[in-house]
Parts: structure tokens; C-alpha cells; sequence
């Protein structure tokens, strides 16, 4: 099994698809409650595929999802459009918790501080 190593060429071929696929999604979850952003990507070392990552705070999960699933094509067409390279990666979502994790940590350090100071 061939394995594709992580070189500066894949780094910029991911900053520029998370620029890319920013700004395509804008119309799409413009009216969205909650604040949406695509948080990394990482794309396969043969550039067949990238993992979008997406983060949503205080949104709907399902009902973001929903509407990129929907649109994907349009978005894959845009990327497709944007990067003139002979393979351009397929996309994939991918929901990213971690902010999720991080406002959970804050407010049980919130918890401990308030108890601490009764």
C-alpha cells in the first residue's frame, strides 16, 4: 500500500481550498443562525480528496449539514472552477466539535471558580 506523504504543496493546496470553499458556502449559510466557519481541511496526499472540517456555534448541526449535502455539487463546481490543477480534490464535510469541547471545558472551570469563591 502506497502511503502519500504531507508536503508544503499539500499545506497550500489546503489553505486555498479552505479560502475556496469559505466563500462558496456564503450564500448558502448566510441566513443560518449561529456562526459557521470551515475550520481546516486536510486533503489526501494524491489530492484525490479533502476532509472539510466544519465548525457551527449556537446553529443547527442538522440543518447546516443538510444544506451543504444539498449543495455540494455547486460547491465541488466552484472549487473545480477556482483551482487549475489537473486533480482537483472531491470534497468531504466533516463536523468539527471542538469548540463545542472548549465552551464545555470553560463553563466547568466557570462552575469550579464560582463554587471556590462561596
Amino acid at each position: 500500500m502506497l502511503t502519500h506523504k504531507k508536503t508544503p504543496r499539500v499545506a497550500k493546496v489546503n489553505a486555498l481550498i479552505q479560502q475556496i470553499v469559505g466563500e462558496a458556502i456564503k450564500p448558502y449559510i448566510e441566513n443560518l443562525p449561529g456562526l459557521i466557519t470551515i475550520s481546516k481541511t486536510e486533503t489526501s496526499g494524491d489530492l484525490k480528496w479533502v476532509k472539510v472540517w466544519v465548525s457551527i456555534v449556537d446553529g443547527d448541526d442538522d440543518q447546516t449539514f443538510n444544506i451543504l449535502k444539498k449543495n455540494i455539487y455547486d460547491i465541488q463546481g466552484q472549487l473545480n472552477g477556482a483551482l487549475a490543477m489537473k486533480i482537483v480534490p472531491r470534497i468531504q464535510f466533516f463536523l468539527d466539535t471542538s469548540p463545542r469541547y472548549v465552551q464545555h471545558i470553560n463553563e466547568l472551570l466557570n462552575k469550579i471558580h464560582e463554587e471556590d469563591g462561596k
